[in-house]
C-alpha cells in the first residue's frame, strides 16, 4: 500500500457518510477553542486536510472572514462532492474544495497561515509524511493543528463481554488497515520531531448519555467496517450481529456509563 494512496480504513459506505456528517456537532466546541487558542485571524489562508463531508470548514471560514480563503483538501470524491454540497448550502463563499490527495494537495508551497488535520493522520501508515506535507503548506511562522483520537479511555461499566468482543474487533481490523486508534498520545511528539515550536496540547474527554450518538459510536463504527472484520477471520457475521444486540441492550439502560475516546489537540509554530 503506498502512503500517497492508502486506503481509508473506515471505507466509504453510505453509513459511513452519515457517521462522519454526525459526528461533525460534538467536536464542533472543542475546533471553536482550538481555532480561538491558535488566535486565527481575518484575511488569513488556511486549510482542512482530509476535510470530509465538512470537517471545520464553516469554523475556519467563520473565522478568517470574507477576506480569508479556506481550502477543504479532501481525496475521496464522494467525500469532496458533499463537501462542497455543504458548503454551498452554508453559504460558505470562501471556501474552496480541492479533491487531492493529502499527500500531494497540490496547493502553492509556504503561502498558508495555518493547516489543520481532525480524524484522517489515525488512519495515515506514514504519519510523518502526511505532516511533512502539512507543513510544506506553511509560511514561517504558520501554525499547524492536530487532533486525534486515543481510544485509551473509551469504556463502558459495568464492564460487558460484548464491548470488549466489539471493542477488540474493531482494532484488529482497523489496525490491519494501516490505523491507529491510541495515536492522540502521539501528536505533540510528531509535530516535535517535525521541527515544529512552541508545541501545545488539549485533551477532551466525555461522560456520554442516553441519546447521544457518541454513546453507540463502537456499534456505529462496527457497521463501517464490518465487511473487514468478517473477512480478516475476526468474528463471523452472525456472532457480530448478536454482539450488537447485546451491546445495544445494555447502553440503552441508563445505569450503564459511558466514557467517551480522548480527542486530542496538538498544535504549534513552523519556524
Amino acid at each position: 500500500m503506498s502512503t500517497s494512496h492508502a486506503e481509508y480504513s473506515l471505507g466509504g459506505t453510505e453509513i459511513e457518510k452519515q457517521r462522519l456528517l454526525t459526528q461533525v456537532q460534538p467536536y464542533e466546541p472543542m475546533a471553536r477553542e482550538l481555532l480561538e487558542r491558535v488566535q486565527v485571524k481575518s484575511g488569513w489562508r488556511v486549510a482542512d486536510i482530509g476535510c470530509g463531508p465538512i470537517g471545520i470548514l464553516n469554523l475556519l471560514s467563520e473565522a478568517v472572514g470574507s477576506q480569508g480563503q479556506v481550502f477543504g483538501v479532501e481525496r475521496e470524491a464522494r467525500f469532496a462532492a458533499m463537501a462542497r454540497e455543504e458548503a454551498a448550502r452554508r453559504g460558505l463563499q470562501n471556501v474552496t474544495i480541492v479533491q487531492a490527495d493529502g499527500f500531494a494537495t497540490g496547493l502553492s508551497k509556504g503561502t498558508l497561515d495555518m493547516v489543520h488535520e481532525r480524524l484522517v493522520l489515525m488512519h495515515v501508515p506514514n504519519r510523518e509524511a502526511f505532516v511533512a506535507e502539512m507543513l510544506s503548506l506553511l509560511r514561517p511562522g504558520g501554525t499547524i493543528a492536530l487532533e486525534d483520537v486515543d481510544n485509551s479511555s473509551w469504556l463502558c461499566h459495568p464492564a460487558h463481554d460484548s464491548w470488549t468482543t466489539l471493542f477488540d474487533a474493531f482494532h484488529e481490523a482497523f489496525h490491519k488497515s494501516g490505523g491507529d486508534g491510541f495515536l492522540g498520545r502521539r501528536l505533540p511528539g510528531l509535530l516535535r520531531t517535525a521541527g515544529i515550536q512552541d508545541v501545545k496540547t488539549k485533551i477532551y474527554a466525555d461522560v456520554l448519555q442516553i441519546g447521544d450518538y457518541r454513546r453507540t459510536h463502537l456499534i456505529s463504527l462496527i457497521d463501517s467496517i464490518r465487511g473487514k472484520i468478517v473477512e480478516a477471520g475476526v468474528l463471523s457475521d452472525d456472532d457480530l450481529e448478536r454482539h450488537k444486540r447485546m451491546l445495544a441492550d445494555h447502553l440503552a439502560n441508563p445505569a450503564t456509563t459511558v466514557v467517551e475516546k480522548l480527542l486530542v489537540q496538538s498544535w504549534g509554530v513552523k519556524p
